[in-house]
């Protein structure tokens, strides 16, 4: 971890080497009003007696405190070593064809710059630069208006198209800093991350990152910014396929690095946006408000029909929308008479528009104290005259939230809906200006949910294992030994060769289950390796001589007839995330119906139930159609000591599966009736 990048990040002077992409970078420098010297290096322009250019870095009568580099890549090594040398503060390097060009010199050039570098901050390469409208600094080649601001967000973008993209929306988004970090060869988004939190005029940050790298740094970087109260929010493109390739169990197939990493952020606290829409939004609401405790939301509008789209577009969020208490309905039902139909959403009508003593009334009386966030869809004309700008009922819901001491915000419900004075007033006032119905709900839902992890913080512990090379299976009977000495139920089982399969029916007793025996085969029910419910004798000896036509041995097992539903849990122990933990349906449809989570270590037996509360299949345990109510504690039992085998490091497991667990009434407990164990070794 870096933590020497205050010359790079924050220059009282800077120094700008290269022709036309250097010329870019020193036209926005002097847009931006930057106070300190700006230094043109350029040998030719210099030698042709152009004013205000020097020859070379040494040739500085100060050293730099920031460079930035619009040069190629051969002329960028040798510079970046010139700087180290004169103990300049860091530098920015534009040219690309380092590490991101594997099998080409890439990596060689890239290795290069790491040894010129030596301990110099080095932002890039192929990266566009930095924007810090703190301190009126822009190393950036494009066009960026140059605003001042007191306190705002950092945004950290791998791509330096991205980081224009946020630079660039019309979304009223108070920005501090921008950085493309590229190829992040010697400071990292993590580096970065740390420097904004130690300005406390950052007041959240959002990261584009391709690839997280290293996740303990991560995780520690995440409990830093909690501690410091700095909200961190996400998007992570890309979908590994390295968890898929090395897995053979439903569990991998199911779960994937991406569920994995949505799982690690949350445990962390760390807010994942979809789109860069829905990452501005949040950003914005964090800057205003910081996270959210809890998810209740109540909003208002002149319109039905915008209400109406509004319900809509909460199904499925986890946003709650709580219900007007009868006093609130009572003292609105005073304000507004009884034709206005009381509700949240809450469609006001337009009888009071520009009326604004009653309509802050009225939004004074909505924010009872009942929600988290309160919210005013309204939409302005824009590229207009401000007289065309209705500012009466947004004046009236800021002095309401002023009065009641409520967190809000105004919304458009189109992006583009929202006037910049209208913006400037609300954020002026501490609320926040929100574009976009869709947008404005998901930036809610990501900062409830920021806010309930903090409140609920426990790291994930991460511990990583390297895979072996080699893997080999256990076999089903030797699995179950296994998960029993673990304190999970298996059904009574005898291992026989075939010939002997029906006299271990009858000593089990039926109805039994046989299956063939192989740790080649661990997907059984695909080469019909499974007989179900045989119930007779004669039923033994024909399953027996089929299964034996398959393998030589057969296992002979107890039927579960009395199940009230069929679950699969799991755990991948994978490189990166350590031991991940997957609860779902179960079954031989668990991959179709796709109805899980996953968990990372450590857990409580609280945290599994509310794992389960967020599958679908869950109500199967709550007596479901009249049926029994099913042993949840016996399935959360099944879970955590699941997860307590997968993390013993003596076992080597690197996949387990139950696929299905079968929940029986409560009070009965949970079987485990089939399982995978794939653990690290020769065959």
């Amino acid at each position: 971890m870096r933590t020497d990048l205050g010359r790079l990040i924050s220059p009282k002077s800077v120094a700008i080497l290269g022709g036309r992409w250097a010329d870019l970078v020193a036209d926005r420098c002097e847009e931006f009003g930057f106070q300190g010297p700006v230094y043109r290096v350029h040998p030719k322009r210099a030698a042709g007696g152009q004013e205000g250019y020097w020859p070379s870095l040494k040739a500085l009568p100060t050293v730099p405190d920031c460079t930035f580099l619009g040069i190629n890549r051969d002329a960028t090594l040798e510079a970046v070593q010139e700087l180290r040398e004169l103990g300049a503060g860091g530098a920015i390097c534009l040219a690309s064809g380092f590490s991101e060009r594997p099998g080409f010199d890439g990596v060689d050039y890239n290795s290069r710059l790491l040894k010129a570098a030596g301990g110099l901050p080095v932002l890039g390469p192929n990266c566009l630069g930095m924007v810090n409208f703190f301190d009126r600094v822009s190393l950036f080649p494009e066009p960026v208006v140059a605003r001042s601001v007191e306190r705002g967000v950092c945004v950290i973008a791998q791509s330096g198209t991205v980081a224009c993209d946020v630079l660039f929306a019309k979304r009223h988004l108070p920005i501090g800093y921008v950085f493309s970090t590229g190829n992040q060869s010697s400071v990292t988004s993590i580096d970065i991350g740390y420097a904004a939190l130690n300005d406390p005029r950052v007041t959240a940050i959002g990261m584009y990152l391709e690839s997280v790298g290293d996740s303990a740094a991560f995780r520690d970087f995440a409990c830093a910014a909690r501690d410091k109260k700095v909200p961190i929010v996400m998007i992570k493109a890309g979908r590994s396929e390295v968890a898929r390739s090395i897995t053979l169990s439903h569990t991998g197939a199911m779960a994937g690095s991406e569920k994995y990493f949505d799982a690690f952020l949350q445990r962390l606290g760390v807010g994942r946006c979809d789109t860069l829409a829905e990452f501005v939004e949040t950003l914005k609401l964090l800057h205003v408000h910081g996270p959210f405790s809890e998810n209740r939301l109540a909003i208002s509008a002149g319109s039905g029909g915008d209400m109406a789209i509004a319900s809509d577009l909460l199904q499925g969020l986890d946003v709650q929308l709580p219900k007007v208490r009868a006093e609130t309905r009572d003292e609105l039902g005073k304000i507004l008479g009884g034709h206005v139909a009381v509700g949240n959403p809450f469609d006001f009508q337009t009888g009071i528009w520009h009326d604004e003593p009653t309509l802050c009334q009225m939004f004074s009386a909505v924010q009872d104290g009942e929600a988290d966030l309160y919210g005013f869809f309204v939409d302005h004309p824009t590229g207009e005259s401000e007289a065309h700008i209705d500012k009466v009922p947004v004046r009236a819901f800021i002095a309401a939230t002023r009065a009641t001491g409520s967190k809000g915000f105004i919304a458009s419900t189109l992006s583009e809906s929202t006037p910049a004075s209208i913006a400037e007033l609300a954020i002026d006032s501490g609320v926040a200006p929100m574009q976009g119905m869709l947008e404005t709900f998901r930036a809610f839902e990501v900062a409830a949910q920021i806010g309930s992890s903090w409140a609920n913080f426990q790291p994930p512990r991460l511990a990583q294992r390297a895979y072996a090379t080699a893997f080999r299976n256990v076999s089903e009977f030797d699995a179950k030994k296994m998960l029993s000495s673990a304190g999970i139920k298996t059904p009574k089982s005898i291992r026989v060769i075939g010939k002997d399969a029906p006299g271990a029916a009858e000593v089990i007793g039926y109805p039994v289950v046989m299956k063939i025996s192989s740790e080649l085969c661990q997907h059984k029910t695909e080469v019909s390796g499974v007989s179900l419910n045989i119930d007779t004798r004669e039923k033994a000896i024909k399953e027996a001589t089929r299964l034996g036509r398959i393998t030589d041995e057969i296992l002979v097992e107890e039927m579960i007839v009395d199940g009230v539903a069929e679950f699969i849990i799991g755990a991948n122990v994978d490189t990166e995330f350590g031991p991940v933990v997957l609860i779902g349906a179960g079954g031989v449809l668990a991959e179709l119906i796709e109805d899980s989570v996953v968990l990372l270590p450590p857990f409580s037996r609280d945290d599994v139930l509310s794992a389960l509360k967020t599958l679908r299949s869950f109500r199967l345990l709550l007596g479901y159609r009249q049926r029994p109510i099913g042993d949840v504690e016996a399935l959360i039992s099944a879970v955590m000591s699941l997860a307590e085998l997968a993390q013993d490091p003596t076992l080597g497991i690197v996949e387990l599966e139950i696929n299905p667990i079968i929940v029986r009434a409560q009070g009965l407990g949970a079987v485990a009736v089939d399982c995978l164990i794939r653990k690290n070794g020769e065959e």
